[in-house]
């Protein structure tokens, strides 16, 4: 395939399945060679098959981003393999259906958890790429945010999803310097093979008649946010987050 990042390497955290399959496909689409990074090979190897049978370059590989050594030799593997990055989509959460826990009742190992996948992990595996692409003086970095960061809900989910807003911001201002911009999508309420089990149906219901446009959400609804970002057109647009989510969230 040929596109707008035709010799670029693309990696994608937690592309083995639902919204980072997604971003996953559209990059490859747009000529990048992806790397399909996940904790689960099988699922990582399934994503590389449907891109490659597309027509798209891709390859597996297994990394646990909340490990300081796995996302390190993530950064090693790809100077070696490739000598270059220069897209990051930091897309691998925990989620359990945000299931709202109590702040004062919370297990302190599983808030441990969620925070060492979706915050630490992002972090993890900015240090590891981001000196690629400041090597190159061109790099485009796009964390995975939520709307539950605004939901004023609590849990570990939600505030974990409210400091990746705060890390995208910390990011851009460091990074900015190096020709790399950093920015966040918030989505909605996705529906992926997660949230399909774990949101009964007359919940989804209700979540979309609160929406302004009247459609449950699919990951390929994300997908011009990420082309945006991940473009040459958005170099002057970083540390901002954009909330997709057919209009139910209001930020001023």
């Amino acid at each position: 395939m040929t596109g707008p990042h035709e010799g670029r390497i693309a990696v994608v955290t937690g592309a083995g399945r639902g919204i980072g399959r997604e971003y996953a496909a559209a990059l490859a689409a747009d000529g990048a060679t992806v790397v399909v990074a996940d904790l689960d090979e099988g699922l990582a190897d399934e994503t590389v098959k449907l891109i490659t049978a597309d027509g798209g370059r891709a390859v597996a590989r297994r990394v646990d981003v909340g490990d300081p050594r796995s996302a390190a030799d993530l950064g090693t593997w790809l100077r070696g393999e490739f000598g270059a990055a220069h897209i990051l989509v930091n897309n691998a959460a925990i989620y359990h259906s945000m299931r709202n826990d109590t702040q004062m009742d919370v297990d302190i190992d599983y808030w441990r958890r969620v925070f060492a996948v979706n915050l630490d992990g992002a972090l993890l595996v900015t240090q590891a790429v981001a000196p690629l692409m400041a090597e190159a003086g061109w790099g485009r970095i796009v964390n995975q945010a939520s709307t539950g960061a605004y939901s004023g809900l609590g849990g570990a989910y939600c505030v974990s999803k409210l400091a990746i807003i705060g890390l995208t911001q910390g990011f851009a201002r460091e990074l900015g310097p190096h020709g790399i911009t950093v920015n966040a999508i918030a989505p909605g309420l996705i529906y992926t093979e997660a949230t399909m089990v774990t949101v009964p149906p007359e919940s989804r219901a209700a979540l979309t008649a609160a929406q302004a446009v009247k459609k449950e959400g699919q990951p390929a609804d994300l997908v011009a946010a990420l082309r945006f970002f991940c473009g040459e057109d958005s170099g002057w647009v970083s540390g901002q987050v954009t909330v997709v989510d057919g209009f139910k969230t209001l930020r001023i």
